[in-house]
């Protein structure tokens, strides 16, 4: 048995107008084979903007690729090392298994979405799940992406235990409405749909961060088969799900605090070769947040983290020889004067390496840097 695993590209563009820098990427991804995904972060200036660059998307794409097309999210963090970045996920080739893509669509909401099948797994491919008005208060939204999700799952019977990887972008995830932080609101709306399943391999890896617009938007895979996966843990960092009250801001009476329900990472593997999805992860020991008001600090411990949840814990000075086990890297900055200095100290840890550095709120207000990736093991 063989899992085919998902390797991830980086396209960048700069200098032209919005359209033209799209049209150019598109095209470098319509020319490689297999691609599941694509993930346009674009800077756009309000939800009106927003609609329109997705619609520009979702229309390329339909004009472009042929069935099964890839599903296509775009992410409102503006690019911070280039105007336009376009990440670019695919099946890497195999020929010692059949193996079929086909893209599907929910009977009610008409959700497309993308089936992956051999004779002894399948995954679904899903992305650009929100709500239909983006602006809904955020519990709405959520509740509306969610069910969403959990109508692509049920189609292909399955349930939420089965997702392996989910990313959840939340437009002004720290704001703070009727007393409820943005990203305490979702947590809650996640905690209330997560309860359906038993999660015998732990939560998903996710990652939860903050954009500029676009509302609440959720894209996932998920596994089911003749696959081994293991949720992996960080004995440096309390896992999320049992997070204190402390560390989660709300102030309603109402409402019990859901805690955010992922793991540190997620290992699949068909015992020949291993992909791990790292979530996002920051400078946090235990459920304390590293606060040295130094960005680069808050890198070198996020590094370390990540280091630590992979086992690959040779020190900072011998990263650089081991970050080919890495595929990608997205790097969350809160501060955009932050990008070069951070670029530069990446750049001699982690050479060669396809990273995309992003414009994005984090989920807490003191810290200035997140980081998520893929690892090949």
């Amino acid at each position: 048995m063989k899992y085919h695993r998902i390797k991830c590209n980086l396209y960048k563009a700069e200098g032209n107008s919005w359209e033209q820098m799209a049209e150019e990427l598109l095209s470098f991804a319509v020319r490689e084979e297999r691609v599941v995904r694509l993930v346009l972060f674009t800077r756009c200036t309000d939800n009106q903007e927003y609609k329109f660059q997705r619609s520009f998307l979702e229309q390329w794409v339909e004009r472009h690729f042929v069935s099964p097309r890839p599903v296509v999210s775009l992410v409102a963090q503006k690019p911070l090392v280039a105007n336009l970045v376009l990440e670019v996920h695919s099946l890497v080739e195999a020929t010692d298994e059949a193996l079929t893509i086909e893209e599907q669509f929910t009977s009610s909401s008409s959700v497309r979405y993308l089936r992956i099948t051999t004779a002894h797994y399948k995954e679904i491919i899903a992305g650009g799940l929100c709500a239909d008005d983006l602006n809904l208060p955020v519990r709405e939204q959520s509740e509306q992406a969610f069910r969403k999700v959990e109508e692509i799952l049920k189609a292909e019977q399955m349930n939420f235990g089965d997702i392996v990887r989910q990313w959840n972008y939340l437009e002004r995830i720290t704001d703070i409405t009727h007393g409820n932080q943005c990203y305490q609101d979702f947590n809650d709306v996640r905690t209330l749909f997560y309860a359906s399943s038993a999660w015998e391999s732990g939560y998903p890896a996710a990652t939860g961060i903050g954009t500029q617009y676009g509302g609440i938007l959720i894209d996932f895979n998920a596994v089911s088969g003749e696959v081994d996966i293991v949720p992996l843990d960080n004995d440096w960092q309390r896992a999320a799900h049992v997070y204190s009250d402390e560390v989660l801001i709300s102030h309603r009476a109402d409402t019990e605090k859901g805690t955010p329900k992922f793991e540190r990472g997620k290992s699949v593997s068909d015992r020949r070769q291993e992909v791990i999805y790292i979530s996002g992860t920051a400078a946090i020991r235990g459920e304390e947040s590293v606060t040295t008001g130094d960005v680069l600090s808050q890198t070198e411990i996020t590094l370390e983290n990540i280091q630590h949840l992979i086992g690959l814990e040779e020190g900072r000075e011998n990263l650089p020889e081991h970050s080919g086990r890495l595929g990608l890297l997205r790097v969350y900055l809160k501060n955009e004067e932050d990008a070069p200095a951070v670029k530069a100290d990446l750049d001699k840890l982690c050479p060669d390496l396809p990273i995309a550095y992003l414009y994005a709120d984090v989920c807490r207000e003191e810290l200035l840097i997140e980081i998520e990736g893929i690892a090949y093991l």
